[in-house]
């Protein structure tokens, strides 16, 4: 697994490993695919059908914000979801801390 980040000014894209991962993402958007994201959910095999937009990134970051904990796995729910259940494709957030596999959004 790697987190995708694409900045949204320059629309560049960046792979990162999950494992050791520890970044802030600023001005966030949590995107997805969403064909791409009901065929994996309905059993095809996964492919990358969802990332993290963001205005900018800092790695190794002292500030940890506080917030709520956001997914995504398209074999259990095609959308990005809130630990309610809520679908949080396309929303925007100030901030979006990732650590290893743990998103918190504020």
């Amino acid at each position: 697994m790697k987190w995708r980040v694409e900045d949204i000014t320059t629309k560049t894209v960046n792979f990162y490993e999950t494992d050791g991962f520890n970044m802030l993402a600023i001005g966030v958007k949590l995107h997805n695919q969403p064909a791409t994201a009901d065929r994996i959910h309905n059993g095809a095999n996964k492919t990358v059908c969802a990332w993290i937009m963001a205005s900018k990134v800092e790695f190794n970051p002292a500030r940890k914000p506080k917030g709520i904990q956001v997914s995504y796995n398209p074999r259990v729910s095609p959308n990005w979801r809130d630990q309610e259940g809520n679908n949080m494709d396309k929303t925007q957030h100030d901030f979006a801390y990732i650590n290893n596999k743990k998103i918190l959004i504020e």
